[in-house]
C-alpha cells in the first residue's frame, strides 16, 4: 500500500481528489492535510466582492472529495516536513509518515511597508478570510459604523478587479455618503508588465467607476482613517486590501527542499528538484525549467497531472510531464456584470464575456 499525503487543500488538490474519486485506484492510502474544511475558489472571488455571490458559493468542501477519493481527511495544519525522514509534523500534535508527499499550501500576501499597513491591511490571500473581513466592512459601512472608504494595495490584476468590484458593491448600497475607492500602484503604471491593450481599457474602467488611482506610490503609514503615502497625501480608507503579491509559506525555508524565492523548486513532473518523494503544485511551486505566474489556471491544470502521477506511482510507472500552456485565456470581471478578456495579445469587451466568465467558474464548482 502506498502512502501519498497531500499537503494544503488548494486548488491543485481539488483537482486532483476530483480526478483520484473517478478512477477508484485500487494500493493508495491517501491521506489529505487542511486547516480548513473547505477550499474557496479564486474564480468566483471578485463576483462575490460586487455582490453577485453569496460566501457560500465560493466554497468547495474537502469532506466529500475525501470520501469519493477514498482519502483520510486530517483537519490540522502540517508544521514541518522532514523529505529524508518521510514524515511531517502536525500543528495538532503528532507525525504522519509518507511515501510520496505533495505541497500544495497556497502563499500569503507580501507586504511592502510599515507594521501599521501590516497591523490593518488584509491580505488578498487566504481568500476565505478576506472575503470573511470583506463581509464584515460593508455590514458596518450599512450600519453606518465605518465610512464607505476602500483601498486597494497593487494595480495587477487582481488588485484592479477588487477596485472595481468594491466601488460596485459600495454604490450598490445606495448610502447618502460618498463612497470612496483607491488603488495605489508602487510602479508607474498599472498592470506592470501587461498587456497594453488591456491596461488602457482598464484604465477606462476604472475611470467611468470613479475609483482613485495612485501610481508612483508607496504607503507611509496607516492607522484606522486611512493611510498616508509617501507623497503625504491623505487616502480615506477603513479597509485596506493587500493584492501585493505573493511570498511563501515561511516553514518551508526548513525543510530542506531546493526553492526559488522561498518557492518550491519543481520539474516537470512535478517533483521537487532536491527530493523525488515530494511534488509541490500551484502557488506553492516555481517550475525551474518554464517559470510561469501565479494564477489559477496552473493550479487547475497542474492537479489533473498530479492525480496521473498518483496513478502511475501506484502501478510503478514513468511519470508523465507537464507542459504549461504558453498562453490562456484571461477574463477580468468589471465589477458590474461585465467583463473583459485577452488571449494572444488580443483583448475583447463584450457583452457576452461576463456569461462566458460565469459558465466557467460555475463548471469549475459543479465538478466538486
Amino acid at each position: 500500500m502506498t502512502r501519498i499525503l497531500l499537503i494544503g487543500g488548494g486548488h491543485s488538490h481539488v483537482v486532483a481528489l476530483r480526478h483520484l474519486g473517478r478512477r477508484k485506484l485500487a494500493g493508495l492510502d491517501i491521506h489529505l492535510v487542511s486547516p480548513d474544511l473547505t477550499t474557496s475558489y479564486s474564480g468566483l472571488l471578485p463576483g462575490h466582492i460586487a455582490g453577485h455571490w453569496t460566501r457560500h458559493a465560493l466554497e468547495i468542501p474537502l469532506p466529500p472529495l475525501c470520501r469519493t477519493a477514498g482519502a483520510t481527511l486530517h483537519s490540522t495544519r502540517v508544521t514541518s516536513l522532514d523529505p529524508v525522514a518521510q514524515t511531517v509534523d502536525l500543528a495538532s500534535g503528532g507525525t504522519l509518515s509518507f511515501d510520496f508527499a505533495s505541497l500544495d499550501i497556497g502563499a500569503i500576501a507580501e507586504v511592502p511597508g510599515p507594521e501599521t499597513l501590516r497591523t490593518l491591511g488584509v491580505p488578498v490571500k487566504p481568500l476565505g478570510p478576506f472575503a470573511d473581513r470583506w463581509s464584515a466592512f460593508v455590514s458596518q459601512v450599512e450600519t453606518g459604523k465605518i465610512q464607505p472608504h476602500a483601498a486597494i494595495l497593487g494595480a495587477g490584476t487582481a488588485g484592479v478587479e477588487l477596485a472595481l468590484s468594491m466601488k460596485y458593491r459600495l454604490d450598490e448600497l445606495g448610502l447618502s455618503r460618498p463612497v470612496r475607492v483607491s488603488l495605489i500602484e508602487r510602479g508607474t503604471e498599472l498592470l506592470p508588465g501587461g498587456n497594453v491593450s488591456m491596461r488602457a481599457q482598464l484604465q477606462r474602467e476604472l475611470q467611468r467607476a470613479c475609483v482613485a488611482i495612485f501610481t508612483g506610490e508607496t504607503v507611509a503609514d496607516a492607522n484606522e482613517s486611512g493611510l498616508r503615502l509617501a507623497s503625504r497625501e491623505h487616502v480615506p480608507a477603513g479597509f485596506v486590501a493587500l493584492a501585493t503579491g505573493a511570498r511563501p509559506q515561511a516553514w518551508l525555508a526548513g525543510t530542506g527542499l531546493t526553492l526559488h524565492d522561498g518557492f518550491v523548486s519543481v520539474i516537470r513532473t512535478l517533483q521537487t528538484v532536491s527530493h523525488p518523494n515530494v511534488f509541490a503544485c500551484g502557488d506553492t511551486a516555481h517550475l525551474a525549467l518554464d517559470p510561469r505566474p501565479k494564477a489559477g489556471v496552473f493550479a487547475v491544470r497542474q492537479g489533473a497531472v498530479l492525480a496521473e502521477q498518483i496513478a502511475r506511482l501506484a502501478i510503478n510507472q514513468p511519470l508523465a510531464q507537464y507542459h504549461p500552456q504558453k498562453d490562456y485565456l484571461k477574463l477580468v470581471s468589471l465589477g458590474r456584470r461585465r467583463a473583459i478578456a485577452e488571449k494572444w495579445g488580443i483583448t475583447l469587451n463584450l457583452p457576452g464575456l461576463w456569461a462566458l466568465k460565469r459558465h466557467i467558474d460555475l463548471k469549475f464548482m459543479d465538478n466538486s
